[in-house]
């Protein structure tokens, strides 16, 4: 399984972030790490959220600039999630859903979906996927109760990260 996520085109001008992980940790872990607020600031920062559907899903993150305000749109607890997404920085509202697969006691494939619509700036693309790379190899320490927020927030690590994002990108763009 690769690591790095793939870029795609939607039919209307917008793109598909998706990435699969295989994480060494139960998948009731995992799922903590996504949704409980106590294990949210390990990885990606403070969760405010009403775990159905309809609720609140809200993200003040750890930079201290930017709040994600979301509404759930599906929930199948311990297993899926899917969120609106919408930043303070303008950017158009964009659709989030994260999966976690059992695989046996001790690991699961997690995999994340963000669709970004039409209008999305090359650059947000690109950031949002070198961004959710980041966050995703915080996880597994996340699930373990371990502060990763430092990794997922090291911008110098991203740069090479967003480098190949970059030419995925530009993949994705060149492709009918």
């Amino acid at each position: 399984m690769n690591r790095l996520g793939t870029i795609a085109r939607t039919d209307d001008g917008g793109y598909i972030l998706h990435y699969e992980r295989m994480v060494d940790r139960p998948a009731a872990k995992v799922w903590a790490a996504l949704t409980d607020p106590a294990l949210t600031p390990n990885w990606i920062g403070e969760l405010e959220a009403e775990l159905r559907i309809g609720g609140k899903f809200v993200i003040r993150f750890k930079d201290g600039k930017t709040v994600m305000t979301g509404v759930i749109r599906a929930l199948e607890p311990g297993r899926l999630i899917q969120y609106t997404w919408l930043e303070n920085h303008g950017m158009p509202a964009s659709l989030v859903r994260w999966s976690v697969l059992p695989i046996d006691e001790g690991s699961c494939q997690l995999t994340l979906t963000h669709v970004l619509p039409r209008g999305c700036r090359a650059e947000d693309v690109i950031s949002f996927a070198g961004g959710w790379h980041a966050f995703l190899d915080a996880i597994p320490k996340a699930a373990n109760g371990e502060d990763a927020s430092e990794a997922a927030y090291d911008e110098a690590a991203w740069k090479p990260v967003e480098a190949m994002y970059t030419e995925i990108f530009e993949a994705a763009v060149a492709s009918p």
